[in-house]
């Protein structure tokens, strides 16, 4: 269940915008491992977590599921360049737990965000918090050791350690499983 208190300060809207911005979106709920979204096809929606985590990922040539994404409460989420540009996917969205999210349907954002300047004020801020997410992520990879990786995740997100497994992880982290374990040992 949705705790509005949070999600206004987090998202810092008074409990009329709060109101508005729910009136928009859909309550689902999903099973461990269910697909939320396969790729090749567009993403029409973007997904914010109330209670769970999710993961996107792709498959290279060789068949091995790549995480580009872990996500958990709190955090938004969607294939954010097919939503903006109206292309195919290549990723997939699966939950890695039981997990509640609010969907939010593309036709009925664009109609919120057209109806007052102060909602398209809005989808700025929170597309420059992507950008600047996506930033960190590229950042990460480039100019840090798999070890300083591995911190940096713990330090933002503890969570992502403790609910998602160690294998989706490593994947994401850019290191094998072994690799991820050897580093844990050496972080206790």
């Amino acid at each position: 269940m949705i705790n509005e208190a949070e999600l206004a300060q987090r998202l810092g809207l008074n409990a009329d915008r709060l109101k508005e911005f729910l009136s928009v979106s859909e309550t689902r709920e999903f099973k461990k491992n269910s697909i939320l979204f396969e790729g090749n096809a567009v993403c029409d929606w973007l997904g914010y977590i109330v209670n769970g985590a999710v993961r996107t990922y792709c498959v290279n040539d060789l068949g091995e599921e790549i995480s580009f994404l872990l996500q958990v409460n709190g955090d938004f989420f969607g294939d954010y360049e097919s939503y903006i540009t109206n292309q195919k996917s290549g990723f997939i969205i699966k939950t890695t737990l039981d997990t509640e999210i609010l969907v939010f349907q593309k036709k009925n954002l664009d109609t919120l965000i057209d109806s007052d300047i102060f909602w398209t004020r809005f989808s700025k801020t929170m597309s420059d918090i992507c950008f600047l997410e996506a930033k960190r992520r590229i950042e990460d990879l480039l100019f840090y050791s798999p070890e300083e990786r591995y911190q940096n995740l713990l330090r933002k997100s503890p969570e992502i350690i403790r609910k998602i497994p160690q294998k989706y992880i490593s994947s994401y982290l850019g290191i094998t499983a072994q690799s991820l374990s050897r580093i844990r040992k050496r972080s206790n």
